[in-house]
């Protein structure tokens, strides 16, 4: 998970969330940046359950991060 917020919440009040959620039974999920999973739920907030115990995302720094941006330019077709 790349959301580092979630790696010190409260993990009950968190999980309480899921299970909210999850008792309302949605058909469809609808998000800003994904397109709408329909019959997903359970997947959706089995993943969301698992989010807190997750190794903390670690991005790359800044070196690494120049490294993928020229690796981007040279495989560009011209």
């Amino acid at each position: 998970m790349d959301s580092p917020w979630v790696h010190i919440v409260n993990t009950g009040q968190y999980l309480q969330t899921v299970r909210s959620i999850q008792h309302l039974d949605p058909d469809v999920i609808l998000s800003t940046h994904l397109p709408p999973a329909i019959g997903l739920t359970t997947q959706l907030l089995d993943t969301l359950a698992q989010a807190p115990g997750a190794d903390p995302f670690t991005g790359p720094d800044q070196q690494a991060l120049e490294q993928m941006l020229a690796a981007f330019q040279t495989a560009a077709p011209a």
